[in-house]
């Protein structure tokens, strides 16, 4: 028709716009996902609201403890122990090599054969921050109060702090008059685990109303001393509160004249017991308090000399102050996370800067034959070099002999780990094989040893390997204990795996098989480029649970001696009686350390099946 919108050359627009073509908000992206899988029905979305509650609730819980109560000393006091158990300390530089070079070939490993994701450069952005940042947070909370308990059956030791010039420090003696004050719960720094126990003891009596506080007669000095143990002055006077029948109490404030170590000193009135009873609080603000990390107490005492004290006992007692009671999150920023990140700072920064050069290498180099073949070489080579450099040489002096005896946590427990999956590897592979062999003495042994082995617990192969194989020749004597242990879990394993491998052979059509041999391939070459590539990609998982099982099943050495992981935590936290009433923040730990190595195994074991070795490949 002439002249109709139609013929025209140029668009025109419509009057009313067209209605949207996007689909409601409600069922795409986040919001769909959603309602589609948690909230399609009223009993799913009530389901999902509770479930949500509880985990939330169980979630607040296990945060507010670990901030508001928990004591991560044992763990940061420990690392050294924890880390490679009782190795020896003049050589610990020979794990720090090892750590560097797994380190190294870890970052060279992603750069070749994986990408050099955002997630990682984003993570590793995160913690730089994070180590740069918290110490300096943490310098800048007030410290909080420090709480002595005075006793009737003994002096208190003299509390040791680092002070610096122009600084105020504030010191009181407050009685304990009144079983409510009793009751209340501790906050702040007590002595040791003696006087922890007598003062749970006495607030259990004063809630039972059974301890009198009517007769409190307490007498006392305390004094504010300098490294030399000379008195400090306020005025003419002595820097001292002095506690009398008449006056129990007494507070004083002094500015402290240079930088270096003071002593606050409590010394009670003993020439007469029987008129010197109660309990009183030593309560001191403006210090800084005796840092909890060992290496940081000694890298004090580097700088400002030794921290003085009237007796080798007391300067010992002073690294045994512990934080007890509820703490806020600035003060546990302040007197743990802060310490604990200023600590470690060189060690992180060195092994991050290994991990990305590592990355860009082999990121750069990974369509280079020889950065891939390096990267190759270098597992191959890395367990031979690292055990080489662990062991060392029998009159070495550069490399001295450390027996295996004094390996222990987690060193020993990835060492185990590792070899336990290198040589468990191939033998089950080979008793796989074994077992579908047509010779029938083969198949039959192969059998006998898979049977025999699935058929009993690890603990009882653990104890045979200790106690029963020395038996059958004294030759056998000889071998290491952790040696042992080695074979003992390998042979475990395999056998394990054997199963798993033989259930993936069992997958593959035998028209395969068939083919190959009709174009002239030995059984040799059939089994090599045609079956197992495939078997072994269809049982990537279930093999990857096996070694993840390995991994978890080296805590079970504990029982026969050996220091693992496991064991070495369990012998520091009963071993040491200052670090008994933190057993739950050392195995809270030692979980911690499991679930992340498990779940990085197991994603390996994912990305295995969705690229590269899985039984798809990504199109570039």
């Amino acid at each position: 028709m002439p002249g109709s919108s139609s013929d025209s050359p140029f668009y025109v627009a419509p009057l009313e716009s067209p209605a949207s073509r996007r689909p409601p908000v409600t069922t795409v992206g986040p919001l769909g996902w959603l309602r589609q899988n948690l909230f399609s029905s009223p009993a799913n979305a009530i389901a999902t609201a509770l479930t949500m509650f509880v985990s939330g609730w169980v979630l607040w819980q296990i945060l507010s403890w670990s901030v508001r109560s928990a004591q991560w000393g044992v763990i940061f006091n420990n690392l050294r122990l924890i880390g490679s158990g009782l190795y020896t300390p003049d050589q610990i530089w020979r794990v720090e090599w090892t750590a560097a070079l797994l380190v190294f070939l870890l970052g060279l490993s992603t750069g070749v054969w994986g990408q050099v994701a955002r997630r990682t450069l984003f993570a590793v952005g995160v913690i730089l921050t994070i180590i740069v940042i918290i110490p300096l947070i943490g310098a800048r909370i007030p410290e909080p109060r420090i709480y002595l308990l005075v006793e009737p059956q003994r002096n208190p030791s003299t509390l040791v702090f680092l002070g610096y010039k122009d600084q105020e420090v504030t010191f009181q003696i407050d009685p304990i008059t009144d079983p409510e004050e009793a009751s209340t719960s501790l906050a702040g720094y007590i002595e040791n685990a003696r006087s922890r126990t007598e003062w749970f003891t006495r607030a259990r009596e004063a809630r039972d109303g059974t301890l009198d506080f009517a007769d409190h007669t307490l007498l006392l000095t305390a004094r504010l001393l300098d490294a030399r143990g000379t008195d400090l002055t306020v005025g003419d006077a002595p820097a001292q509160i002095i506690s009398t029948p008449d006056d129990l109490g007494g507070k004083l404030t002094v500015k402290l004249p240079r930088d270096g170590w003071y002593m606050i000193q409590v010394v009670r009135d003993d020439t007469n017991k029987a008129d010197n009873a109660g309990y009183a609080w030593l309560k001191v603000d403006g210090v800084e308090l005796f840092p909890s990390q060992i290496d940081h107490v000694e890298a004090l005492e580097d700088e400002y000399g030794l921290a003085p004290a009237p007796d080798q006992a007391v300067r010992a007692e002073q690294s045994l102050y512990r934080y007890e009671g509820t703490q806020n999150f600035a003060e546990y920023i302040s007197l743990q996370v802060a310490p604990f990140f200023k600590n470690i700072s060189t060690a992180l920064f060195a092994g991050l800067a290994l991990f990305i050069n590592g990355a860009l290498i082999g990121f750069l180099g990974k369509r280079e034959r020889r950065v891939r073949r390096a990267a190759l070489g270098g597992w191959l080579l890395a367990g031979p070099v690292i055990l080489i450099l662990l062991y060392g040489f029998e009159g070495s002096r550069s490399l001295p002999l450390v027996s295996t005896r004094l390996w222990g946590g987690l060193l020993l427990t990835i060492l185990l780990t590792f070899i336990g999956i290198a040589a468990s590897f191939p033998i089950g592979v080979l008793l796989a094989l074994g077992r579908r062999s047509t010779l029938p003495v083969v198949k039959w042994t192969c059998t006998l040893l898979i049977e025999t082995i699935r058929g009993v617990p690890l603990i009882t192969i653990l104890f045979m390997a200790k106690q029963i194989i020395p038996f059958f020749s004294p030759a056998l004597v000889d071998i290491d204990l952790t040696i042992r242990m080695m074979i003992g879990m390998t042979l475990f394993s395999a056998a394990y795996l054997a199963e798993n491998v033989r259930g993936g052979l069992q997958i593959i059509p035998n028209g395969q098989i068939e083919a190959a041999r009709a174009l002239g391939m030995n059984p040799a070459l059939t089994m090599t480029l045609i079956v197992l590539p495939q078997a072994l990609r269809a049982v990537i998982p279930a093999i990857m649970g096996q070694f993840i099982s390995l991994f978890k099943d080296t805590s079970l050495v504990a029982v026969v001696g050996l220091y693992e992981l496991v064991g070495i935590v369990d012998t520091i936290t009963k071993g040491q009686p200052v670090y008994r009433p933190y057993q739950r923040e050392a195995y809270i730990f030692v979980a911690i350390v499991y679930f992340v190595i498990s779940y990085a195994m197991s994603d390996v074991s994912r990305r295995l099946e969705s690229t590269g070795a899985g039984s798809t490949r990504r199109l570039k």
